[in-house]
């Protein structure tokens, strides 16, 4: 998915790291980004630790844990003309 970043050539960039553990077993890293922000990759990972959260299964409330976990990495971008 494109972005547009506005900001100077030796910004820092930030990205969301999510590791997901489905039902069957399987465990996935995604990232997300890049993002302007530290407060937009945050949210990416509140999403996805919000939207795998371990449900009741009589009441569906959240248990306080999920099966989503992660954090946020920083970096610096080298631009070159290809």
């Amino acid at each position: 998915m494109a972005r547009s970043i506005g900001m100077a050539a030796d910004a820092t960039v930030f990205r969301a790291v999510i590791t997901k553990q489905y039902p069957n077993g399987k465990t996935v890293t995604d990232y997300e980004g890049p993002y302007g922000a530290i407060g937009a990759a945050r949210a990416r990972v509140s999403f996805w630790t919000n939207y795998l959260a371990v449900r009741d299964e009589d009441t569906q409330e959240s248990t306080g844990e999920s099966r989503a976990s992660g954090y946020v990495e920083q970096g610096a971008v080298s631009w070159e003309r290809v």
